[in-house]
């Protein structure tokens, strides 16, 4: 009798799971042996990165450009030997500031647009005059990152700032700014969007590009400012931010830096002007800022400022980036699916 009674227990239920697994959203608990676990997630790199706060020559005339160029030149090759002899491990990245070859401030010299412009496309950049930044990216097995004005052959009369990556093997990435405030004959991203992403490709505007020191993504000065910048790049994996920059006193820039890097838990890695020179006045004028290394947490990991002058360094571990995420995000990931419905341009 048990056993007759058992043997319907097991049929019965044998029916009722089966009627309850052909009904839609149910649920049925599965007797059979679970799935094995999913492997855990490869270690992400660890490395050290520099970001520089250095000064700038700035050329004085049209026709003291070259030579001023090459000046920077060989100061920013002798930043890169100096960090890289110094106390510590060797940075995988390097940081600088924003137009390290010419200078932001070179339009008060009368100096054109179409004389500073490089073409970052058509020609490699081992025989352009970053020729000497790539052989520095070789000898090191590092990468570099700073901006320059730039002028591509797709789009005639068109100037972009540019922030962009040099590693050994060349151009890494560039990214046009997209919006931010620029010398007058720059042309914005927001304003060319359609004919810059048929040219280049869907989501070509604010690259990020898979690279032995993670998921990396540029952008320049006043990118910061705009958090959409930084969550796109998030929203494409991207681990750290190249922030090459400038700084002045009206902008709350280190508060700005630490919400980029715990809002969208990634490491930001800025470097800001320290000094402009010229070689026709005796006094540099100094730079408000600071060169600084966020976490994905939001903390300072590293800052240089004030009048102070060299590289501030930090570990920057990616393993920090998912753990980061892990903790706070149930707050910070956006709900891409409510906002892509009610977010509208005001």
């Amino acid at each position: 009798m048990h056993d007759r009674q058992t043997r319907r227990e097991l049929m019965a239920t044998t029916m009722a799971l089966a009627a309850a697994a052909a009904l839609p959203g149910i649920a049925v608990a599965q007797t059979s042996t679970p799935p094995p676990a999913p492997e855990p997630a490869a270690p992400r790199p660890k490395y050290h990165a520099a970001v520089m706060r250095v000064p700038i020559e700035i050329p004085i005339s049209a026709g003291a450009l070259e030579a001023t160029r090459q000046r920077n030149a060989t100061a920013m090759i002798a930043a890169i030997d100096a960090v890289m002899k110094g106390p510590g491990p060797r940075p995988k990245v390097i940081v600088f500031p924003v137009l390290q070859y010419t200078s932001a401030r070179r339009a008060v010299s009368g100096v054109p647009m179409s004389a500073v412009a490089v073409d970052l496309i058509s020609e490699p950049l081992q025989k352009s005059i970053f020729a000497p930044v790539v052989e520095a990216c070789r000898r090191y097995d590092c990468y570099v990152a700073t901006s320059t004005q730039e002028k591509i052959p797709q789009l005639p009369g068109t100037f972009f700032h540019t922030g962009f990556v040099m590693g050994p093997e060349g151009l890494v990435l560039r990214s046009p700014k997209s919006q931010a405030l620029s010398a007058p004959e720059v042309t914005y991203l927001r304003d060319i969007a359609r004919d810059y992403e048929r040219i280049f490709g869907a989501g070509s505007i604010l690259p990020v590009k898979d690279t032995p020191i993670g998921r990396i993504g540029c952008f320049v000065e006043g990118e910061a400012e705009v958090l959409e910048v930084s969550r796109l790049m998030a929203s494409k994996g991207c681990e750290v931010i190249l922030h090459t920059s400038l700084e002045d006193g009206e902008i709350p820039w280190q508060a700005l830096k630490q919400s980029i890097g715990f809002q969208c838990h990634l490491h930001l890695l800025t470097g800001t002007t320290s000094r402009f020179v010229r070689s026709d006045r005796p006094e540099p004028e100094w730079a408000d800022g600071a060169s600084t290394i966020v976490g994905p947490d939001g903390k300072v990991l590293a800052s240089i400022g004030e009048r102070r002058e060299g590289a501030a360094t930090a570990e920057v571990d990616l393993n920090a980036n998912v753990a980061a995420k892990k903790k706070y995000g149930r707050n910070t990931v956006p709900a891409w699916g409510l906002y892509s419905e009610i977010y509208k341009a005001r």
